[in-house]
């Protein structure tokens, strides 16, 4: 396995994966089709997606990190293939999002789930992530029940 950054060959692996785990457990909102429609004005505006691939360049998991309009910078869009969970694909994709905000030197970064998805919400705490509460305001999709910040440190 290795971690990638995104590249036009992998969009549509990135927008089918995100498709079904959220409409396998949730039901797809309008915000996710605005956000998975702007792949690259999100990059453009210094987003990056970064790709869990096999030998076979099959993508086993994604994850986005991109700026939001309030100025912070959100990990989004973070979806594991079925047959690879449990492989650390998913974990490998969350530390590239990390890693790419420090280099950026970005002051914080958010994540906002849901706690039906238990592995995912142990995964950001185990990443250093602490619990914030909810802004309907601030965070638009209905099945938010949950969010997270991790300040970032640097020396």
């Amino acid at each position: 396995m290795k971690i990638v950054s995104y590249a036009p060959k992998y969009k549509d692996d990135f927008v089918e994966m995100n498709k079904a785990w959220i409409s396998g457990m949730f039901v797809l909102e309008e915000e996710d089709i605005r956000e998975m429609g702007n792949i690259e004005q999100a990059i453009e505006m210094g987003g990056q997606i970064f790709f869990a691939v096999d030998e076979e360049e099959q993508v086993m998991a994604c994850c986005m990190i991109a700026p939001r309009e309030d100025g912070d910078w959100e990990i989004m869009k973070f979806a594991a293939r079925g047959m690879y969970t449990g492989t650390g694909a998913g974990s490998a994709c969350l530390k590239a999002c990390i890693d790419y905000a420090r280099e950026k030197h970005l002051p914080k970064i958010i994540i906002v789930s849901n706690r039906k998805c238990s592995q995912a919400v142990h995964l950001y705490r185990k990443f250093g992530f602490y619990e914030i509460p909810v802004d309907k305001k601030r965070f638009p999709f209905e099945r938010a029940d949950i969010a997270f910040e991790q300040i970032l440190q640097y020396e």
